[in-house]
């Protein structure tokens, strides 16, 4: 193999500077002000904040050129036309970076990664905006996707080497090198290397990837012998799931939408693999598949739209939420248009998804104005519910509210202080939150915490339990009992336990089975039944003892005397002898409820 001269290397890498300018420009740019900005230290980072502000505006500027170079070369613009609107792309830019707010904000965040994704999805379809050539799109994409495969391959290894060889240098001669200079160098790569050599493959002869049949062996191998086989094991999991709520008619879990989402996706980027081999003689049921598959989700898209309703009804709306509701949508749209049309154009794909990214991003049907109106309506709801808002303002509590309302005020004055900022809330204050939360005594993590002290409400986290409510009638305890004496005993468990998850709070029995040996353990009256042989059973009542044990007992693991931890008794069969070693319950309202239980169990036949 012939490698290439310098001389062709250079007019390489003059073409595409030539070519892409003003990407390769604004790449330079950040990676200037990406070094810049992890040489700042700590402290001085949050005055500087203007930094990822042209930082993310130029990653913007240099996706955006990339997707104006790709239209006008395939539209054979002139260079003027080009140059205009690549000027006007620049523009949209510097108006985006005026946009940014001074601090980091949540908001602008996710904008962001909404833009980004928004030109990188039209980066992947604006050369092909016709309805046809959909050979040419698939075409275009691979070489894109091999092209990223092969640069960030070449970035790595370029990336160990020349670490290795700094690292070299400062061992074997004992020269000081700056431990910042491994990450400027990781952002050089990355920033300039990575970027020039990719837009270096960048495809260039559109018209001609029509015509191009060339398809990769290893990936049909990968989609029809991996993937989709991966995407079978999951449709059975989610099916035998759907099944098991229609027979125990429990609602579904929020996990489950993850799982149907990314199912989904997985499933149309496989089909989206082995598109072209699709009407192969050999390949005939990729058609088949194709068409199951789109049938397979809408049972699992039903279930997705109740996973999501029930967290919208309790919590209201977030950017997640939305962002998993809208992906819910975009799942059935794409299922029935590849359904019920006649065309399936396989563009449809990003082209939608690069419409809502960008729709989504902005107005009152946007993810930020109706996250913000929901969070606003949940809050109102809790406060006039605990008699907190008088004539639409706070007031202070003068009772104690509830842990599960609590819990549901704090996270959302936490979620709109640190996403929609104090203006969001000021319509319920009096006082002016913002100067508050301005004041020098105000860390940005306690903020929250300082706007509930406004109501007389104690701030509540998401995994505090009742439990943590009422210390005071809480009690664990740990016996005393060392070593037991099982002479005389014909059974003998050394491990019982009963506990329950937090998944079963609804389970009213808990059983556990050991050496021939069957407990039941009845939380709501607290009975112990034992059974030997499937007989009767022994009925151990522990409710008065574990009242007893909660007077005696502090929190923690207070050692309490054997005799109070200790149960004998008999019935016309047995003589037993139960001795409590580690108990966790809660008393409320003179309810006990067991949370967990350990112990040893001894059982005799009765002469």
């Amino acid at each position: 193999m012939k490698l290439p001269s310098l001389a062709l290397l250079f007019s390489q890498i003059l073409a595409t500077i030539k070519r892409f300018p003003f990407a390769i420009a604004a790449s330079v740019t950040a990676t200037v002000f990406c070094i810049i900005q992890t040489h700042l230290l700590y402290n001085n980072r949050d005055t500087h904040h203007w930094y990822w502000n042209v930082i993310m505006s130029c990653y913007i500027a240099m996706l955006l050129q990339i997707a104006i170079v790709g239209y006008c070369e395939r539209k054979l613009f002139s260079l003027r036309l080009k140059l205009t609107i690549q000027i006007i792309g620049i523009v949209l830019a510097v108006g985006y970076y005026y946009t940014l707010p001074e601090k980091t904000m949540e908001i602008s965040n996710i904008r962001f990664l909404l833009y980004v994704l928004g030109l990188h999805l039209m980066i992947a379809f604006v050369p092909f905006t016709s309805v046809d050539e959909m050979n040419g799109f698939w075409q275009y994409n691979k070489i894109i996707f091999l092209r990223i495969i092969t640069t960030a391959l070449y970035t790595g290894v370029l990336y160990m080497g020349l670490a290795l060889a700094l690292l070299a240098i400062e061992k074997l001669f004992s020269v000081k090198v700056n431990y910042k200079l491994y990450g400027d160098l990781w952002i050089v790569l990355t920033g300039i290397f990575n970027t020039c050599f990719f837009l270096a493959g960048f495809p260039s002869e559109y018209a001609k990837l029509e015509e191009e049949k060339d398809y990769p062996k290893g990936l049909q191998i990968f989609t029809q012998y991996v993937l989709l086989p991966i995407l079978t094991i999951y449709l059975l999991i989610l099916y035998a799931y759907t099944f098991k709520i229609l027979f125990t008619l429990n609602w579904p879990v929020g996990w489950v939408s993850y799982l149907v989402l990314g199912f989904s996706v997985a499933g149309i980027l496989s089909i989206l693999l082995i598109h072209p081999i699709r009407n192969e003689v050999s390949n005939k049921w990729i058609l088949t598949f194709s068409r199951f598959f789109y049938f397979a989700i809408f049972p699992l898209l039903i279930l997705l739209f109740f996973a999501i309703e029930r967290r919208v009804s309790d919590y209201g709306i977030t950017e997640l939420r939305y962002f998993v509701l809208l992906l819910a949508l975009w799942l059935l749209f794409i299922a029935a248009y590849f359904l019920i049309s006649r065309k399936k154009n396989i563009k449809v794909i990003p082209q939608s998804l690069c419409l809502l990214a960008f729709l989504c991003s902005f107005g009152p049907w946007g993810v930020f104005k109706v996250s913000q109106r929901s969070q606003r309506y949940h809050f109102v709801k809790l406060m006039e519910k605990n008699k907190l808002l008088v004539n639409g303002k706070a007031i202070k509590a003068t009772e104690k509210i509830p842990l599960k309302d609590r819990k549901q005020i704090s996270s959302i004055v936490s979620y709109l202080l640190e996403t929609h900022g104090a203006k969001s809330l000021q319509p319920y204050f009096y006082q002016n939150i913002d100067s508050m939360m301005k004041h020098d005594s105000v860390y940005a993590y306690q903020q929250d915490k300082k706007l509930m002290e406004l109501m007389n409400i104690e701030y509540a986290y998401h995994y505090e339990s009742d439990r943590d409510e009422n210390t005071e009638i809480n009690y664990r305890t740990i016996s005393n009992n060392t070593m037991a004496d099982v002479s005389g005993y014909d059974y003998y468990i050394k491990d019982y336990r009963c506990y329950i998850h937090k998944d079963d709070e609804n389970k009213e029995e808990y059983k556990f089975e050991k050496n021939n040996v069957v407990t039941l353990y009845d939380f709501k009256t607290n009975q112990l039944t034992i059974k030997i042989n499937n007989e009767k059973g022994i009925v151990v009542n522990l409710s008065e003892r574990l009242n007893a044990i909660g007077k005696n007992a502090e929190l923690m693991t207070n050692k309490l005397p054997d005799s109070l931890l200790t149960f004998k008794g008999n019935d016309d069969k047995y003589d037993y002898k139960l001795v409590l070693g580690y108990v966790d319950a809660t008393n409320d309202k003179k309810i006990i409820q067991v949370n967990n239980i350990t112990g040893e169990i001894f059982i005799a036949k009765r002469k």
